[in-house]
C-alpha cells in the first residue's frame, strides 16, 4: 500500500524540463516527506531559440531532443515541507541559424548535455511536512512555497555553431502557489501558478557565430500556470498557460533586439498505469510571440518508484 501511495504522489508533483519550456503540470503541489525518486522525460522542441530555450535567435530553426532526468528528495525543516532536486539533461540538436551578421548556416548538429539545475524548495504557508500516512488524511489548502534554482551550463564548445549548453549560470527565484478549486467524489481540480525571475551571468567565451567577446542577457520574468482536473482517480487532463517577458541579449554592450515577449500553452493528459509506473504527455505552442518568436513542444513524462 505504501508503495502505491508513493507512486500516486510522485505522479502529481514532478515534471521538470528544459528551462525555456517550464516545469509542466503538477510540478509544485505539496507531497509527503521521506520520499525520493527520479523523473525521466522526453522533450522534442522545434523553435527559433537556443536549445536551452531562453535566448531568441532571429530567423533560425532549431530542433531539440532532450531527456531531462530529475532526482529529488522530500524532507521537513521545523515542520515545513522541503525538497532538494538535481537535474541532468542529455540530448541532441540540429537545424539552421542566422548569425548576427546575417549569415545563414544549415545542417548544424550537436549532442551532449543541455543546461541542468540544482534546486531547493521550502513551504511558506499551507505546506506542512507530512508523512505518507498523514498526507493521505490531509485536506488540501492553498499552499505557497519559496523556490530557488541554479542552472549550470551543459556541453559547450566555442568552435561549435550550435551548443546544447549556454556557458553561463542562471539563478532563478520564484514563489509557486497552489489553489485547490474544488474537490468532489475524490476528483481534484487544481490551479498552479509560478511567478519567477531568472538572472544570467555573462558568457565571456561566445561561439564563432557571435561577432564579439562577451554576451550578456537581461533578466527574464516568467509566469507559468496549470489548470488540471482529475476525470477519474487515475486519469487527469489539464490546460497549461505560460508568459515570458524580457531576456534581451547584448553583444559587447550592443542590444540585439531579441527581447522575449511570448504567450504560450497547450493541453496535457496524464494516467497512472501501474502501481510502479505513471506518466503524462503535453503539447505546447506559442500563441503570441514578439518578433515572430515560435516554439512547438511535445513532452512525455514517466515517474518510477525507487
Amino acid at each position: 500500500m505504501k508503495k502505491k501511495l508513493v507512486i500516486l504522489f510522485l505522479s502529481i508533483i514532478f515534471s521538470f524540463t528544459a528551462k525555456g519550456q517550464g516545469d509542466g503540470p503538477h510540478s509544485y503541489l505539496l507531497s509527503p516527506v521521506g520520499v525520493g525518486g527520479v523523473n525521466i522525460k522526453y522533450l522534442n522542441l522545434n523553435q527559433n531559440l537556443v536549445p536551452a530555450g531562453n535566448i531568441y535567435l532571429v530567423d533560425s530553426d532549431i530542433n531539440v531532443n532532450l531527456f531531462p532526468s530529475t532526482f529529488f528528495y522530500n524532507f521537513g525543516i521545523k515542520g515545513r515541507f522541503a525538497q532538494v532536486q538535481a537535474m541532468v539533461n542529455p540530448g541532441w540538436t540540429s537545424g539552421s541559424i542566422v548569425t548576427d551578421e546575417g549569415r545563414e548556416l544549415d545542417g548544424l548538429e550537436n549532442s551532449g548535455l543541455s543546461d541542468g539545475f540544482l534546486a531547493f524548495k521550502i513551504g511558506l504557508w499551507g505546506a506542512p511536512a507530512l508523512s505518507i500516512e498523514e498526507f493521505v488524511k490531509y485536506t488540501p489548502t492553498v499552499s505557497v512555497f519559496a523556490y530557488a534554482r541554479m542552472w549550470y551550463s551543459g556541453s559547450y564548445d566555442q568552435n561549435e555553431f550550435v551548443n546544447l549548453g549556454t556557458n553561463r549560470l542562471t539563478f532563478e527565484f520564484g514563489v509557486p502557489i497552489n489553489i485547490p478549486i474544488a474537490k468532489s467524489s475524490g476528483k481534484q481540480f487544481w490551479l498552479e501558478t509560478y511567478p519567477h525571475i531568472q538572472f544570467f551571468t555573462k558568457n565571456d567565451n561566445p561561439t564563432r557565430i557571435v561577432s564579439g567577446d562577451e554576451v550578456t542577457q537581461d533578466p527574464l520574468f516568467i509566469v507559468e500556470n496549470h489548470l488540471s482536473y482529475y476525470l477519474t482517480k487515475k486519469l487527469w487532463a489539464g490546460v497549461d498557460i505560460r508568459y515570458q517577458l524580457g531576456g534581451s541579449s547584448k553583444v559587447d554592450g550592443t542590444d540585439q533586439d531579441n527581447r522575449i515577449n511570448a504567450l504560450g500553452g497547450g493541453p496535457s493528459l496524464g494516467y497512472q498505469f501501474f502501481s510502479f509506473l505513471n506518466g503524462y504527455v503535453s503539447y505546447g505552442t506559442v500563441f503570441f510571440g514578439e518578433n515572430n518568436l515560435s516554439s512547438d513542444m511535445l513532452r512525455a513524462s514517466i515517474v518510477l518508484a525507487l
